[in-house]
């Protein structure tokens, strides 16, 4: 899902006008599809049209599921379209800046994963290293693949760090070990202390990642729910942004 917001979202209604064929550009059914196609997405595929078949709803349901880069090419392509119409005398309103602008805003974050359900929309922020790593998996959807690399990302920055890769070894199988508390968060709290306490709570989250992609490890590739990834990928994301900023 895009972070793209309720009032851009209504912007783009108002400048294309899909319900009512258009104003500015007049979008037949040929020239909408091919909008899309040249940018690589086929419109029709079934994942856009659980909303109904209008252009209309395609278009808002390609809004909500797909993610801010997607989002923000297709628009560049809308404000070329525009440009040309406004060069040629056709329209005095400006949409082609505006959807720039809408489009810039979309790139600025593109380390974001969303997801709505009925009555919740959720976006979330995760580390930017990490994203950039598996944003590839998140873009054809497979997010077996993306939580394995996650969790993969993480060891690898425990590793360069400690020298070591598996959480036991550096916590210990309780998360009591604190041996190296001060090269992974910044600082070597005594033992007993609300810091330390708050470090043993950090290392249950790395050995909670070891747990867990042993075991993905060791099972074939399946279909995850992207809800559900959207969780796993957020811990991975906690627990490298810990260990990148040492902020105790």
């Amino acid at each position: 899902m895009s972070t793209i917001s309720s009032a851009d979202k209504q912007y783009l209604n108002n400048a294309l006008r899909l319900q009512n064929n258009g104003w500015i550009i007049r979008f037949t059914e040929e020239d909408f599809i091919q909008l899309f196609e040249e940018e690589g997405i086929d419109i029709n595929n079934k994942k856009y049209l659980i909303s109904g078949t209008s252009k209309q709803n395609r278009f808002d349901k390609f809004l909500e599921i797909e993610d801010n880069k997607t989002v923000a090419t297709l628009i560049l392509s809308l404000a070329s379209r525009f440009r040309n119409r406004e060069l040629a005398g056709v329209s005095s309103i400006k949409f082609s800046e505006s959807l720039e602008k809408i489009s810039k805003t979309l790139l600025i974050q593109p380390h974001k994963i969303s997801f709505s359900t009925d009555n919740t929309a959720v976006s979330v922020d995760i580390h930017p290293d990490l994203y950039s790593h598996i944003s590839s998996y998140i873009d054809v959807e497979d997010y077996f693949s993306a939580i394995q690399e996650a969790y993969k990302f993480v060891r690898e920055k425990l590793k360069i760090i400690t020298g070591k890769e598996r959480a036991t070894e550096i916590f210990g199988d309780n998360g009591s070990k604190a041996d190296f508390h001060k090269s992974l968060f910044g600082a070597e709290p005594q033992k007993g202390t609300p810091l330390y306490d708050s470090y043993r709570g950090y290392a249950y989250i790395y050995l909670a990642i070891q747990f867990l992609r042993n075991e993905q490890a060791h099972s074939l590739s399946k279909k995850i729910d992207r809800h559900l990834a959207l969780h796993f990928i957020t811990l991975a994301s906690l627990a490298y942004t810990l260990i990148s900023t040492k902020n105790p």
